[in-house]
C-alpha cells in the first residue's frame, strides 16, 4: 500500500480510548492503559480514506487510523470503534467537516477496520 503522509515527529495525545491492557503496532503506536495514545516518528498512514484530506483533518485522521490499525491487529478490542470513531471527531478543528466525517466513519468504518492493508 501507498501512503500519503509519513510522520516526521512524535505524537502524543490523550484519548479516551482506555484498554485492559497496553496496545501496541512495534515501534510505531503504543496505547496506554491511561488512554494516552503515542504515535511515533516515521508512522505511515493513508488520510482520509475515500474523503478529502484538510489541515484541519489531519491530526484526527491520524490518531484514527493509528486506532483503526491496533483494531485491525487484534492489539485493541473492537469494542473500542465507537470511542475511536470519536476521537476522531473531537481532534478535526473544523466542525461541519468533524460532523460529516463522523458520520461517514460510524456508517462505513465497521468494513474498513477488518480489511487488510493492501485491499484499503
Amino acid at each position: 500500500m501507498k501512503y500519503k503522509y509519513k510522520l516526521k515527529n512524535n505524537v502524543v495525545v490523550q484519548t479516551n480510548i482506555f484498554p485492559t491492557a497496553p496496545c501496541l503496532v512495534q515501534g510505531y503506536v503504543f496505547l496506554d492503559t491511561d488512554g494516552k495514545l503515542f504515535i511515533y516518528q516515521g508512522y505511515a498512514w493513508d488520510g482520509a480514506t475515500c474523503a478529502i484530506d484538510f489541515k484541519c483533518t489531519k491530526l484526527g485522521v491520524l490518531v484514527h487510523d493509528a486506532l483503526y490499525q491496533l483494531i485491525r491487529e487484534s492489539n485493541l478490542s473492537e469494542h473500542w470503534r465507537p470511542g475511536s470513531d470519536k476521537e476522531l471527531r473531537k481532534l478535526i478543528t473544523c466542525n461541519l467537516i468533524a460532523d460529516i466525517y463522523y458520520v461517514a466513519v460510524r456508517t462505513f468504518g465497521k468494513y474498513f477496520v477488518r480489511l487488510p492493508a493492501i485491499l484499503r
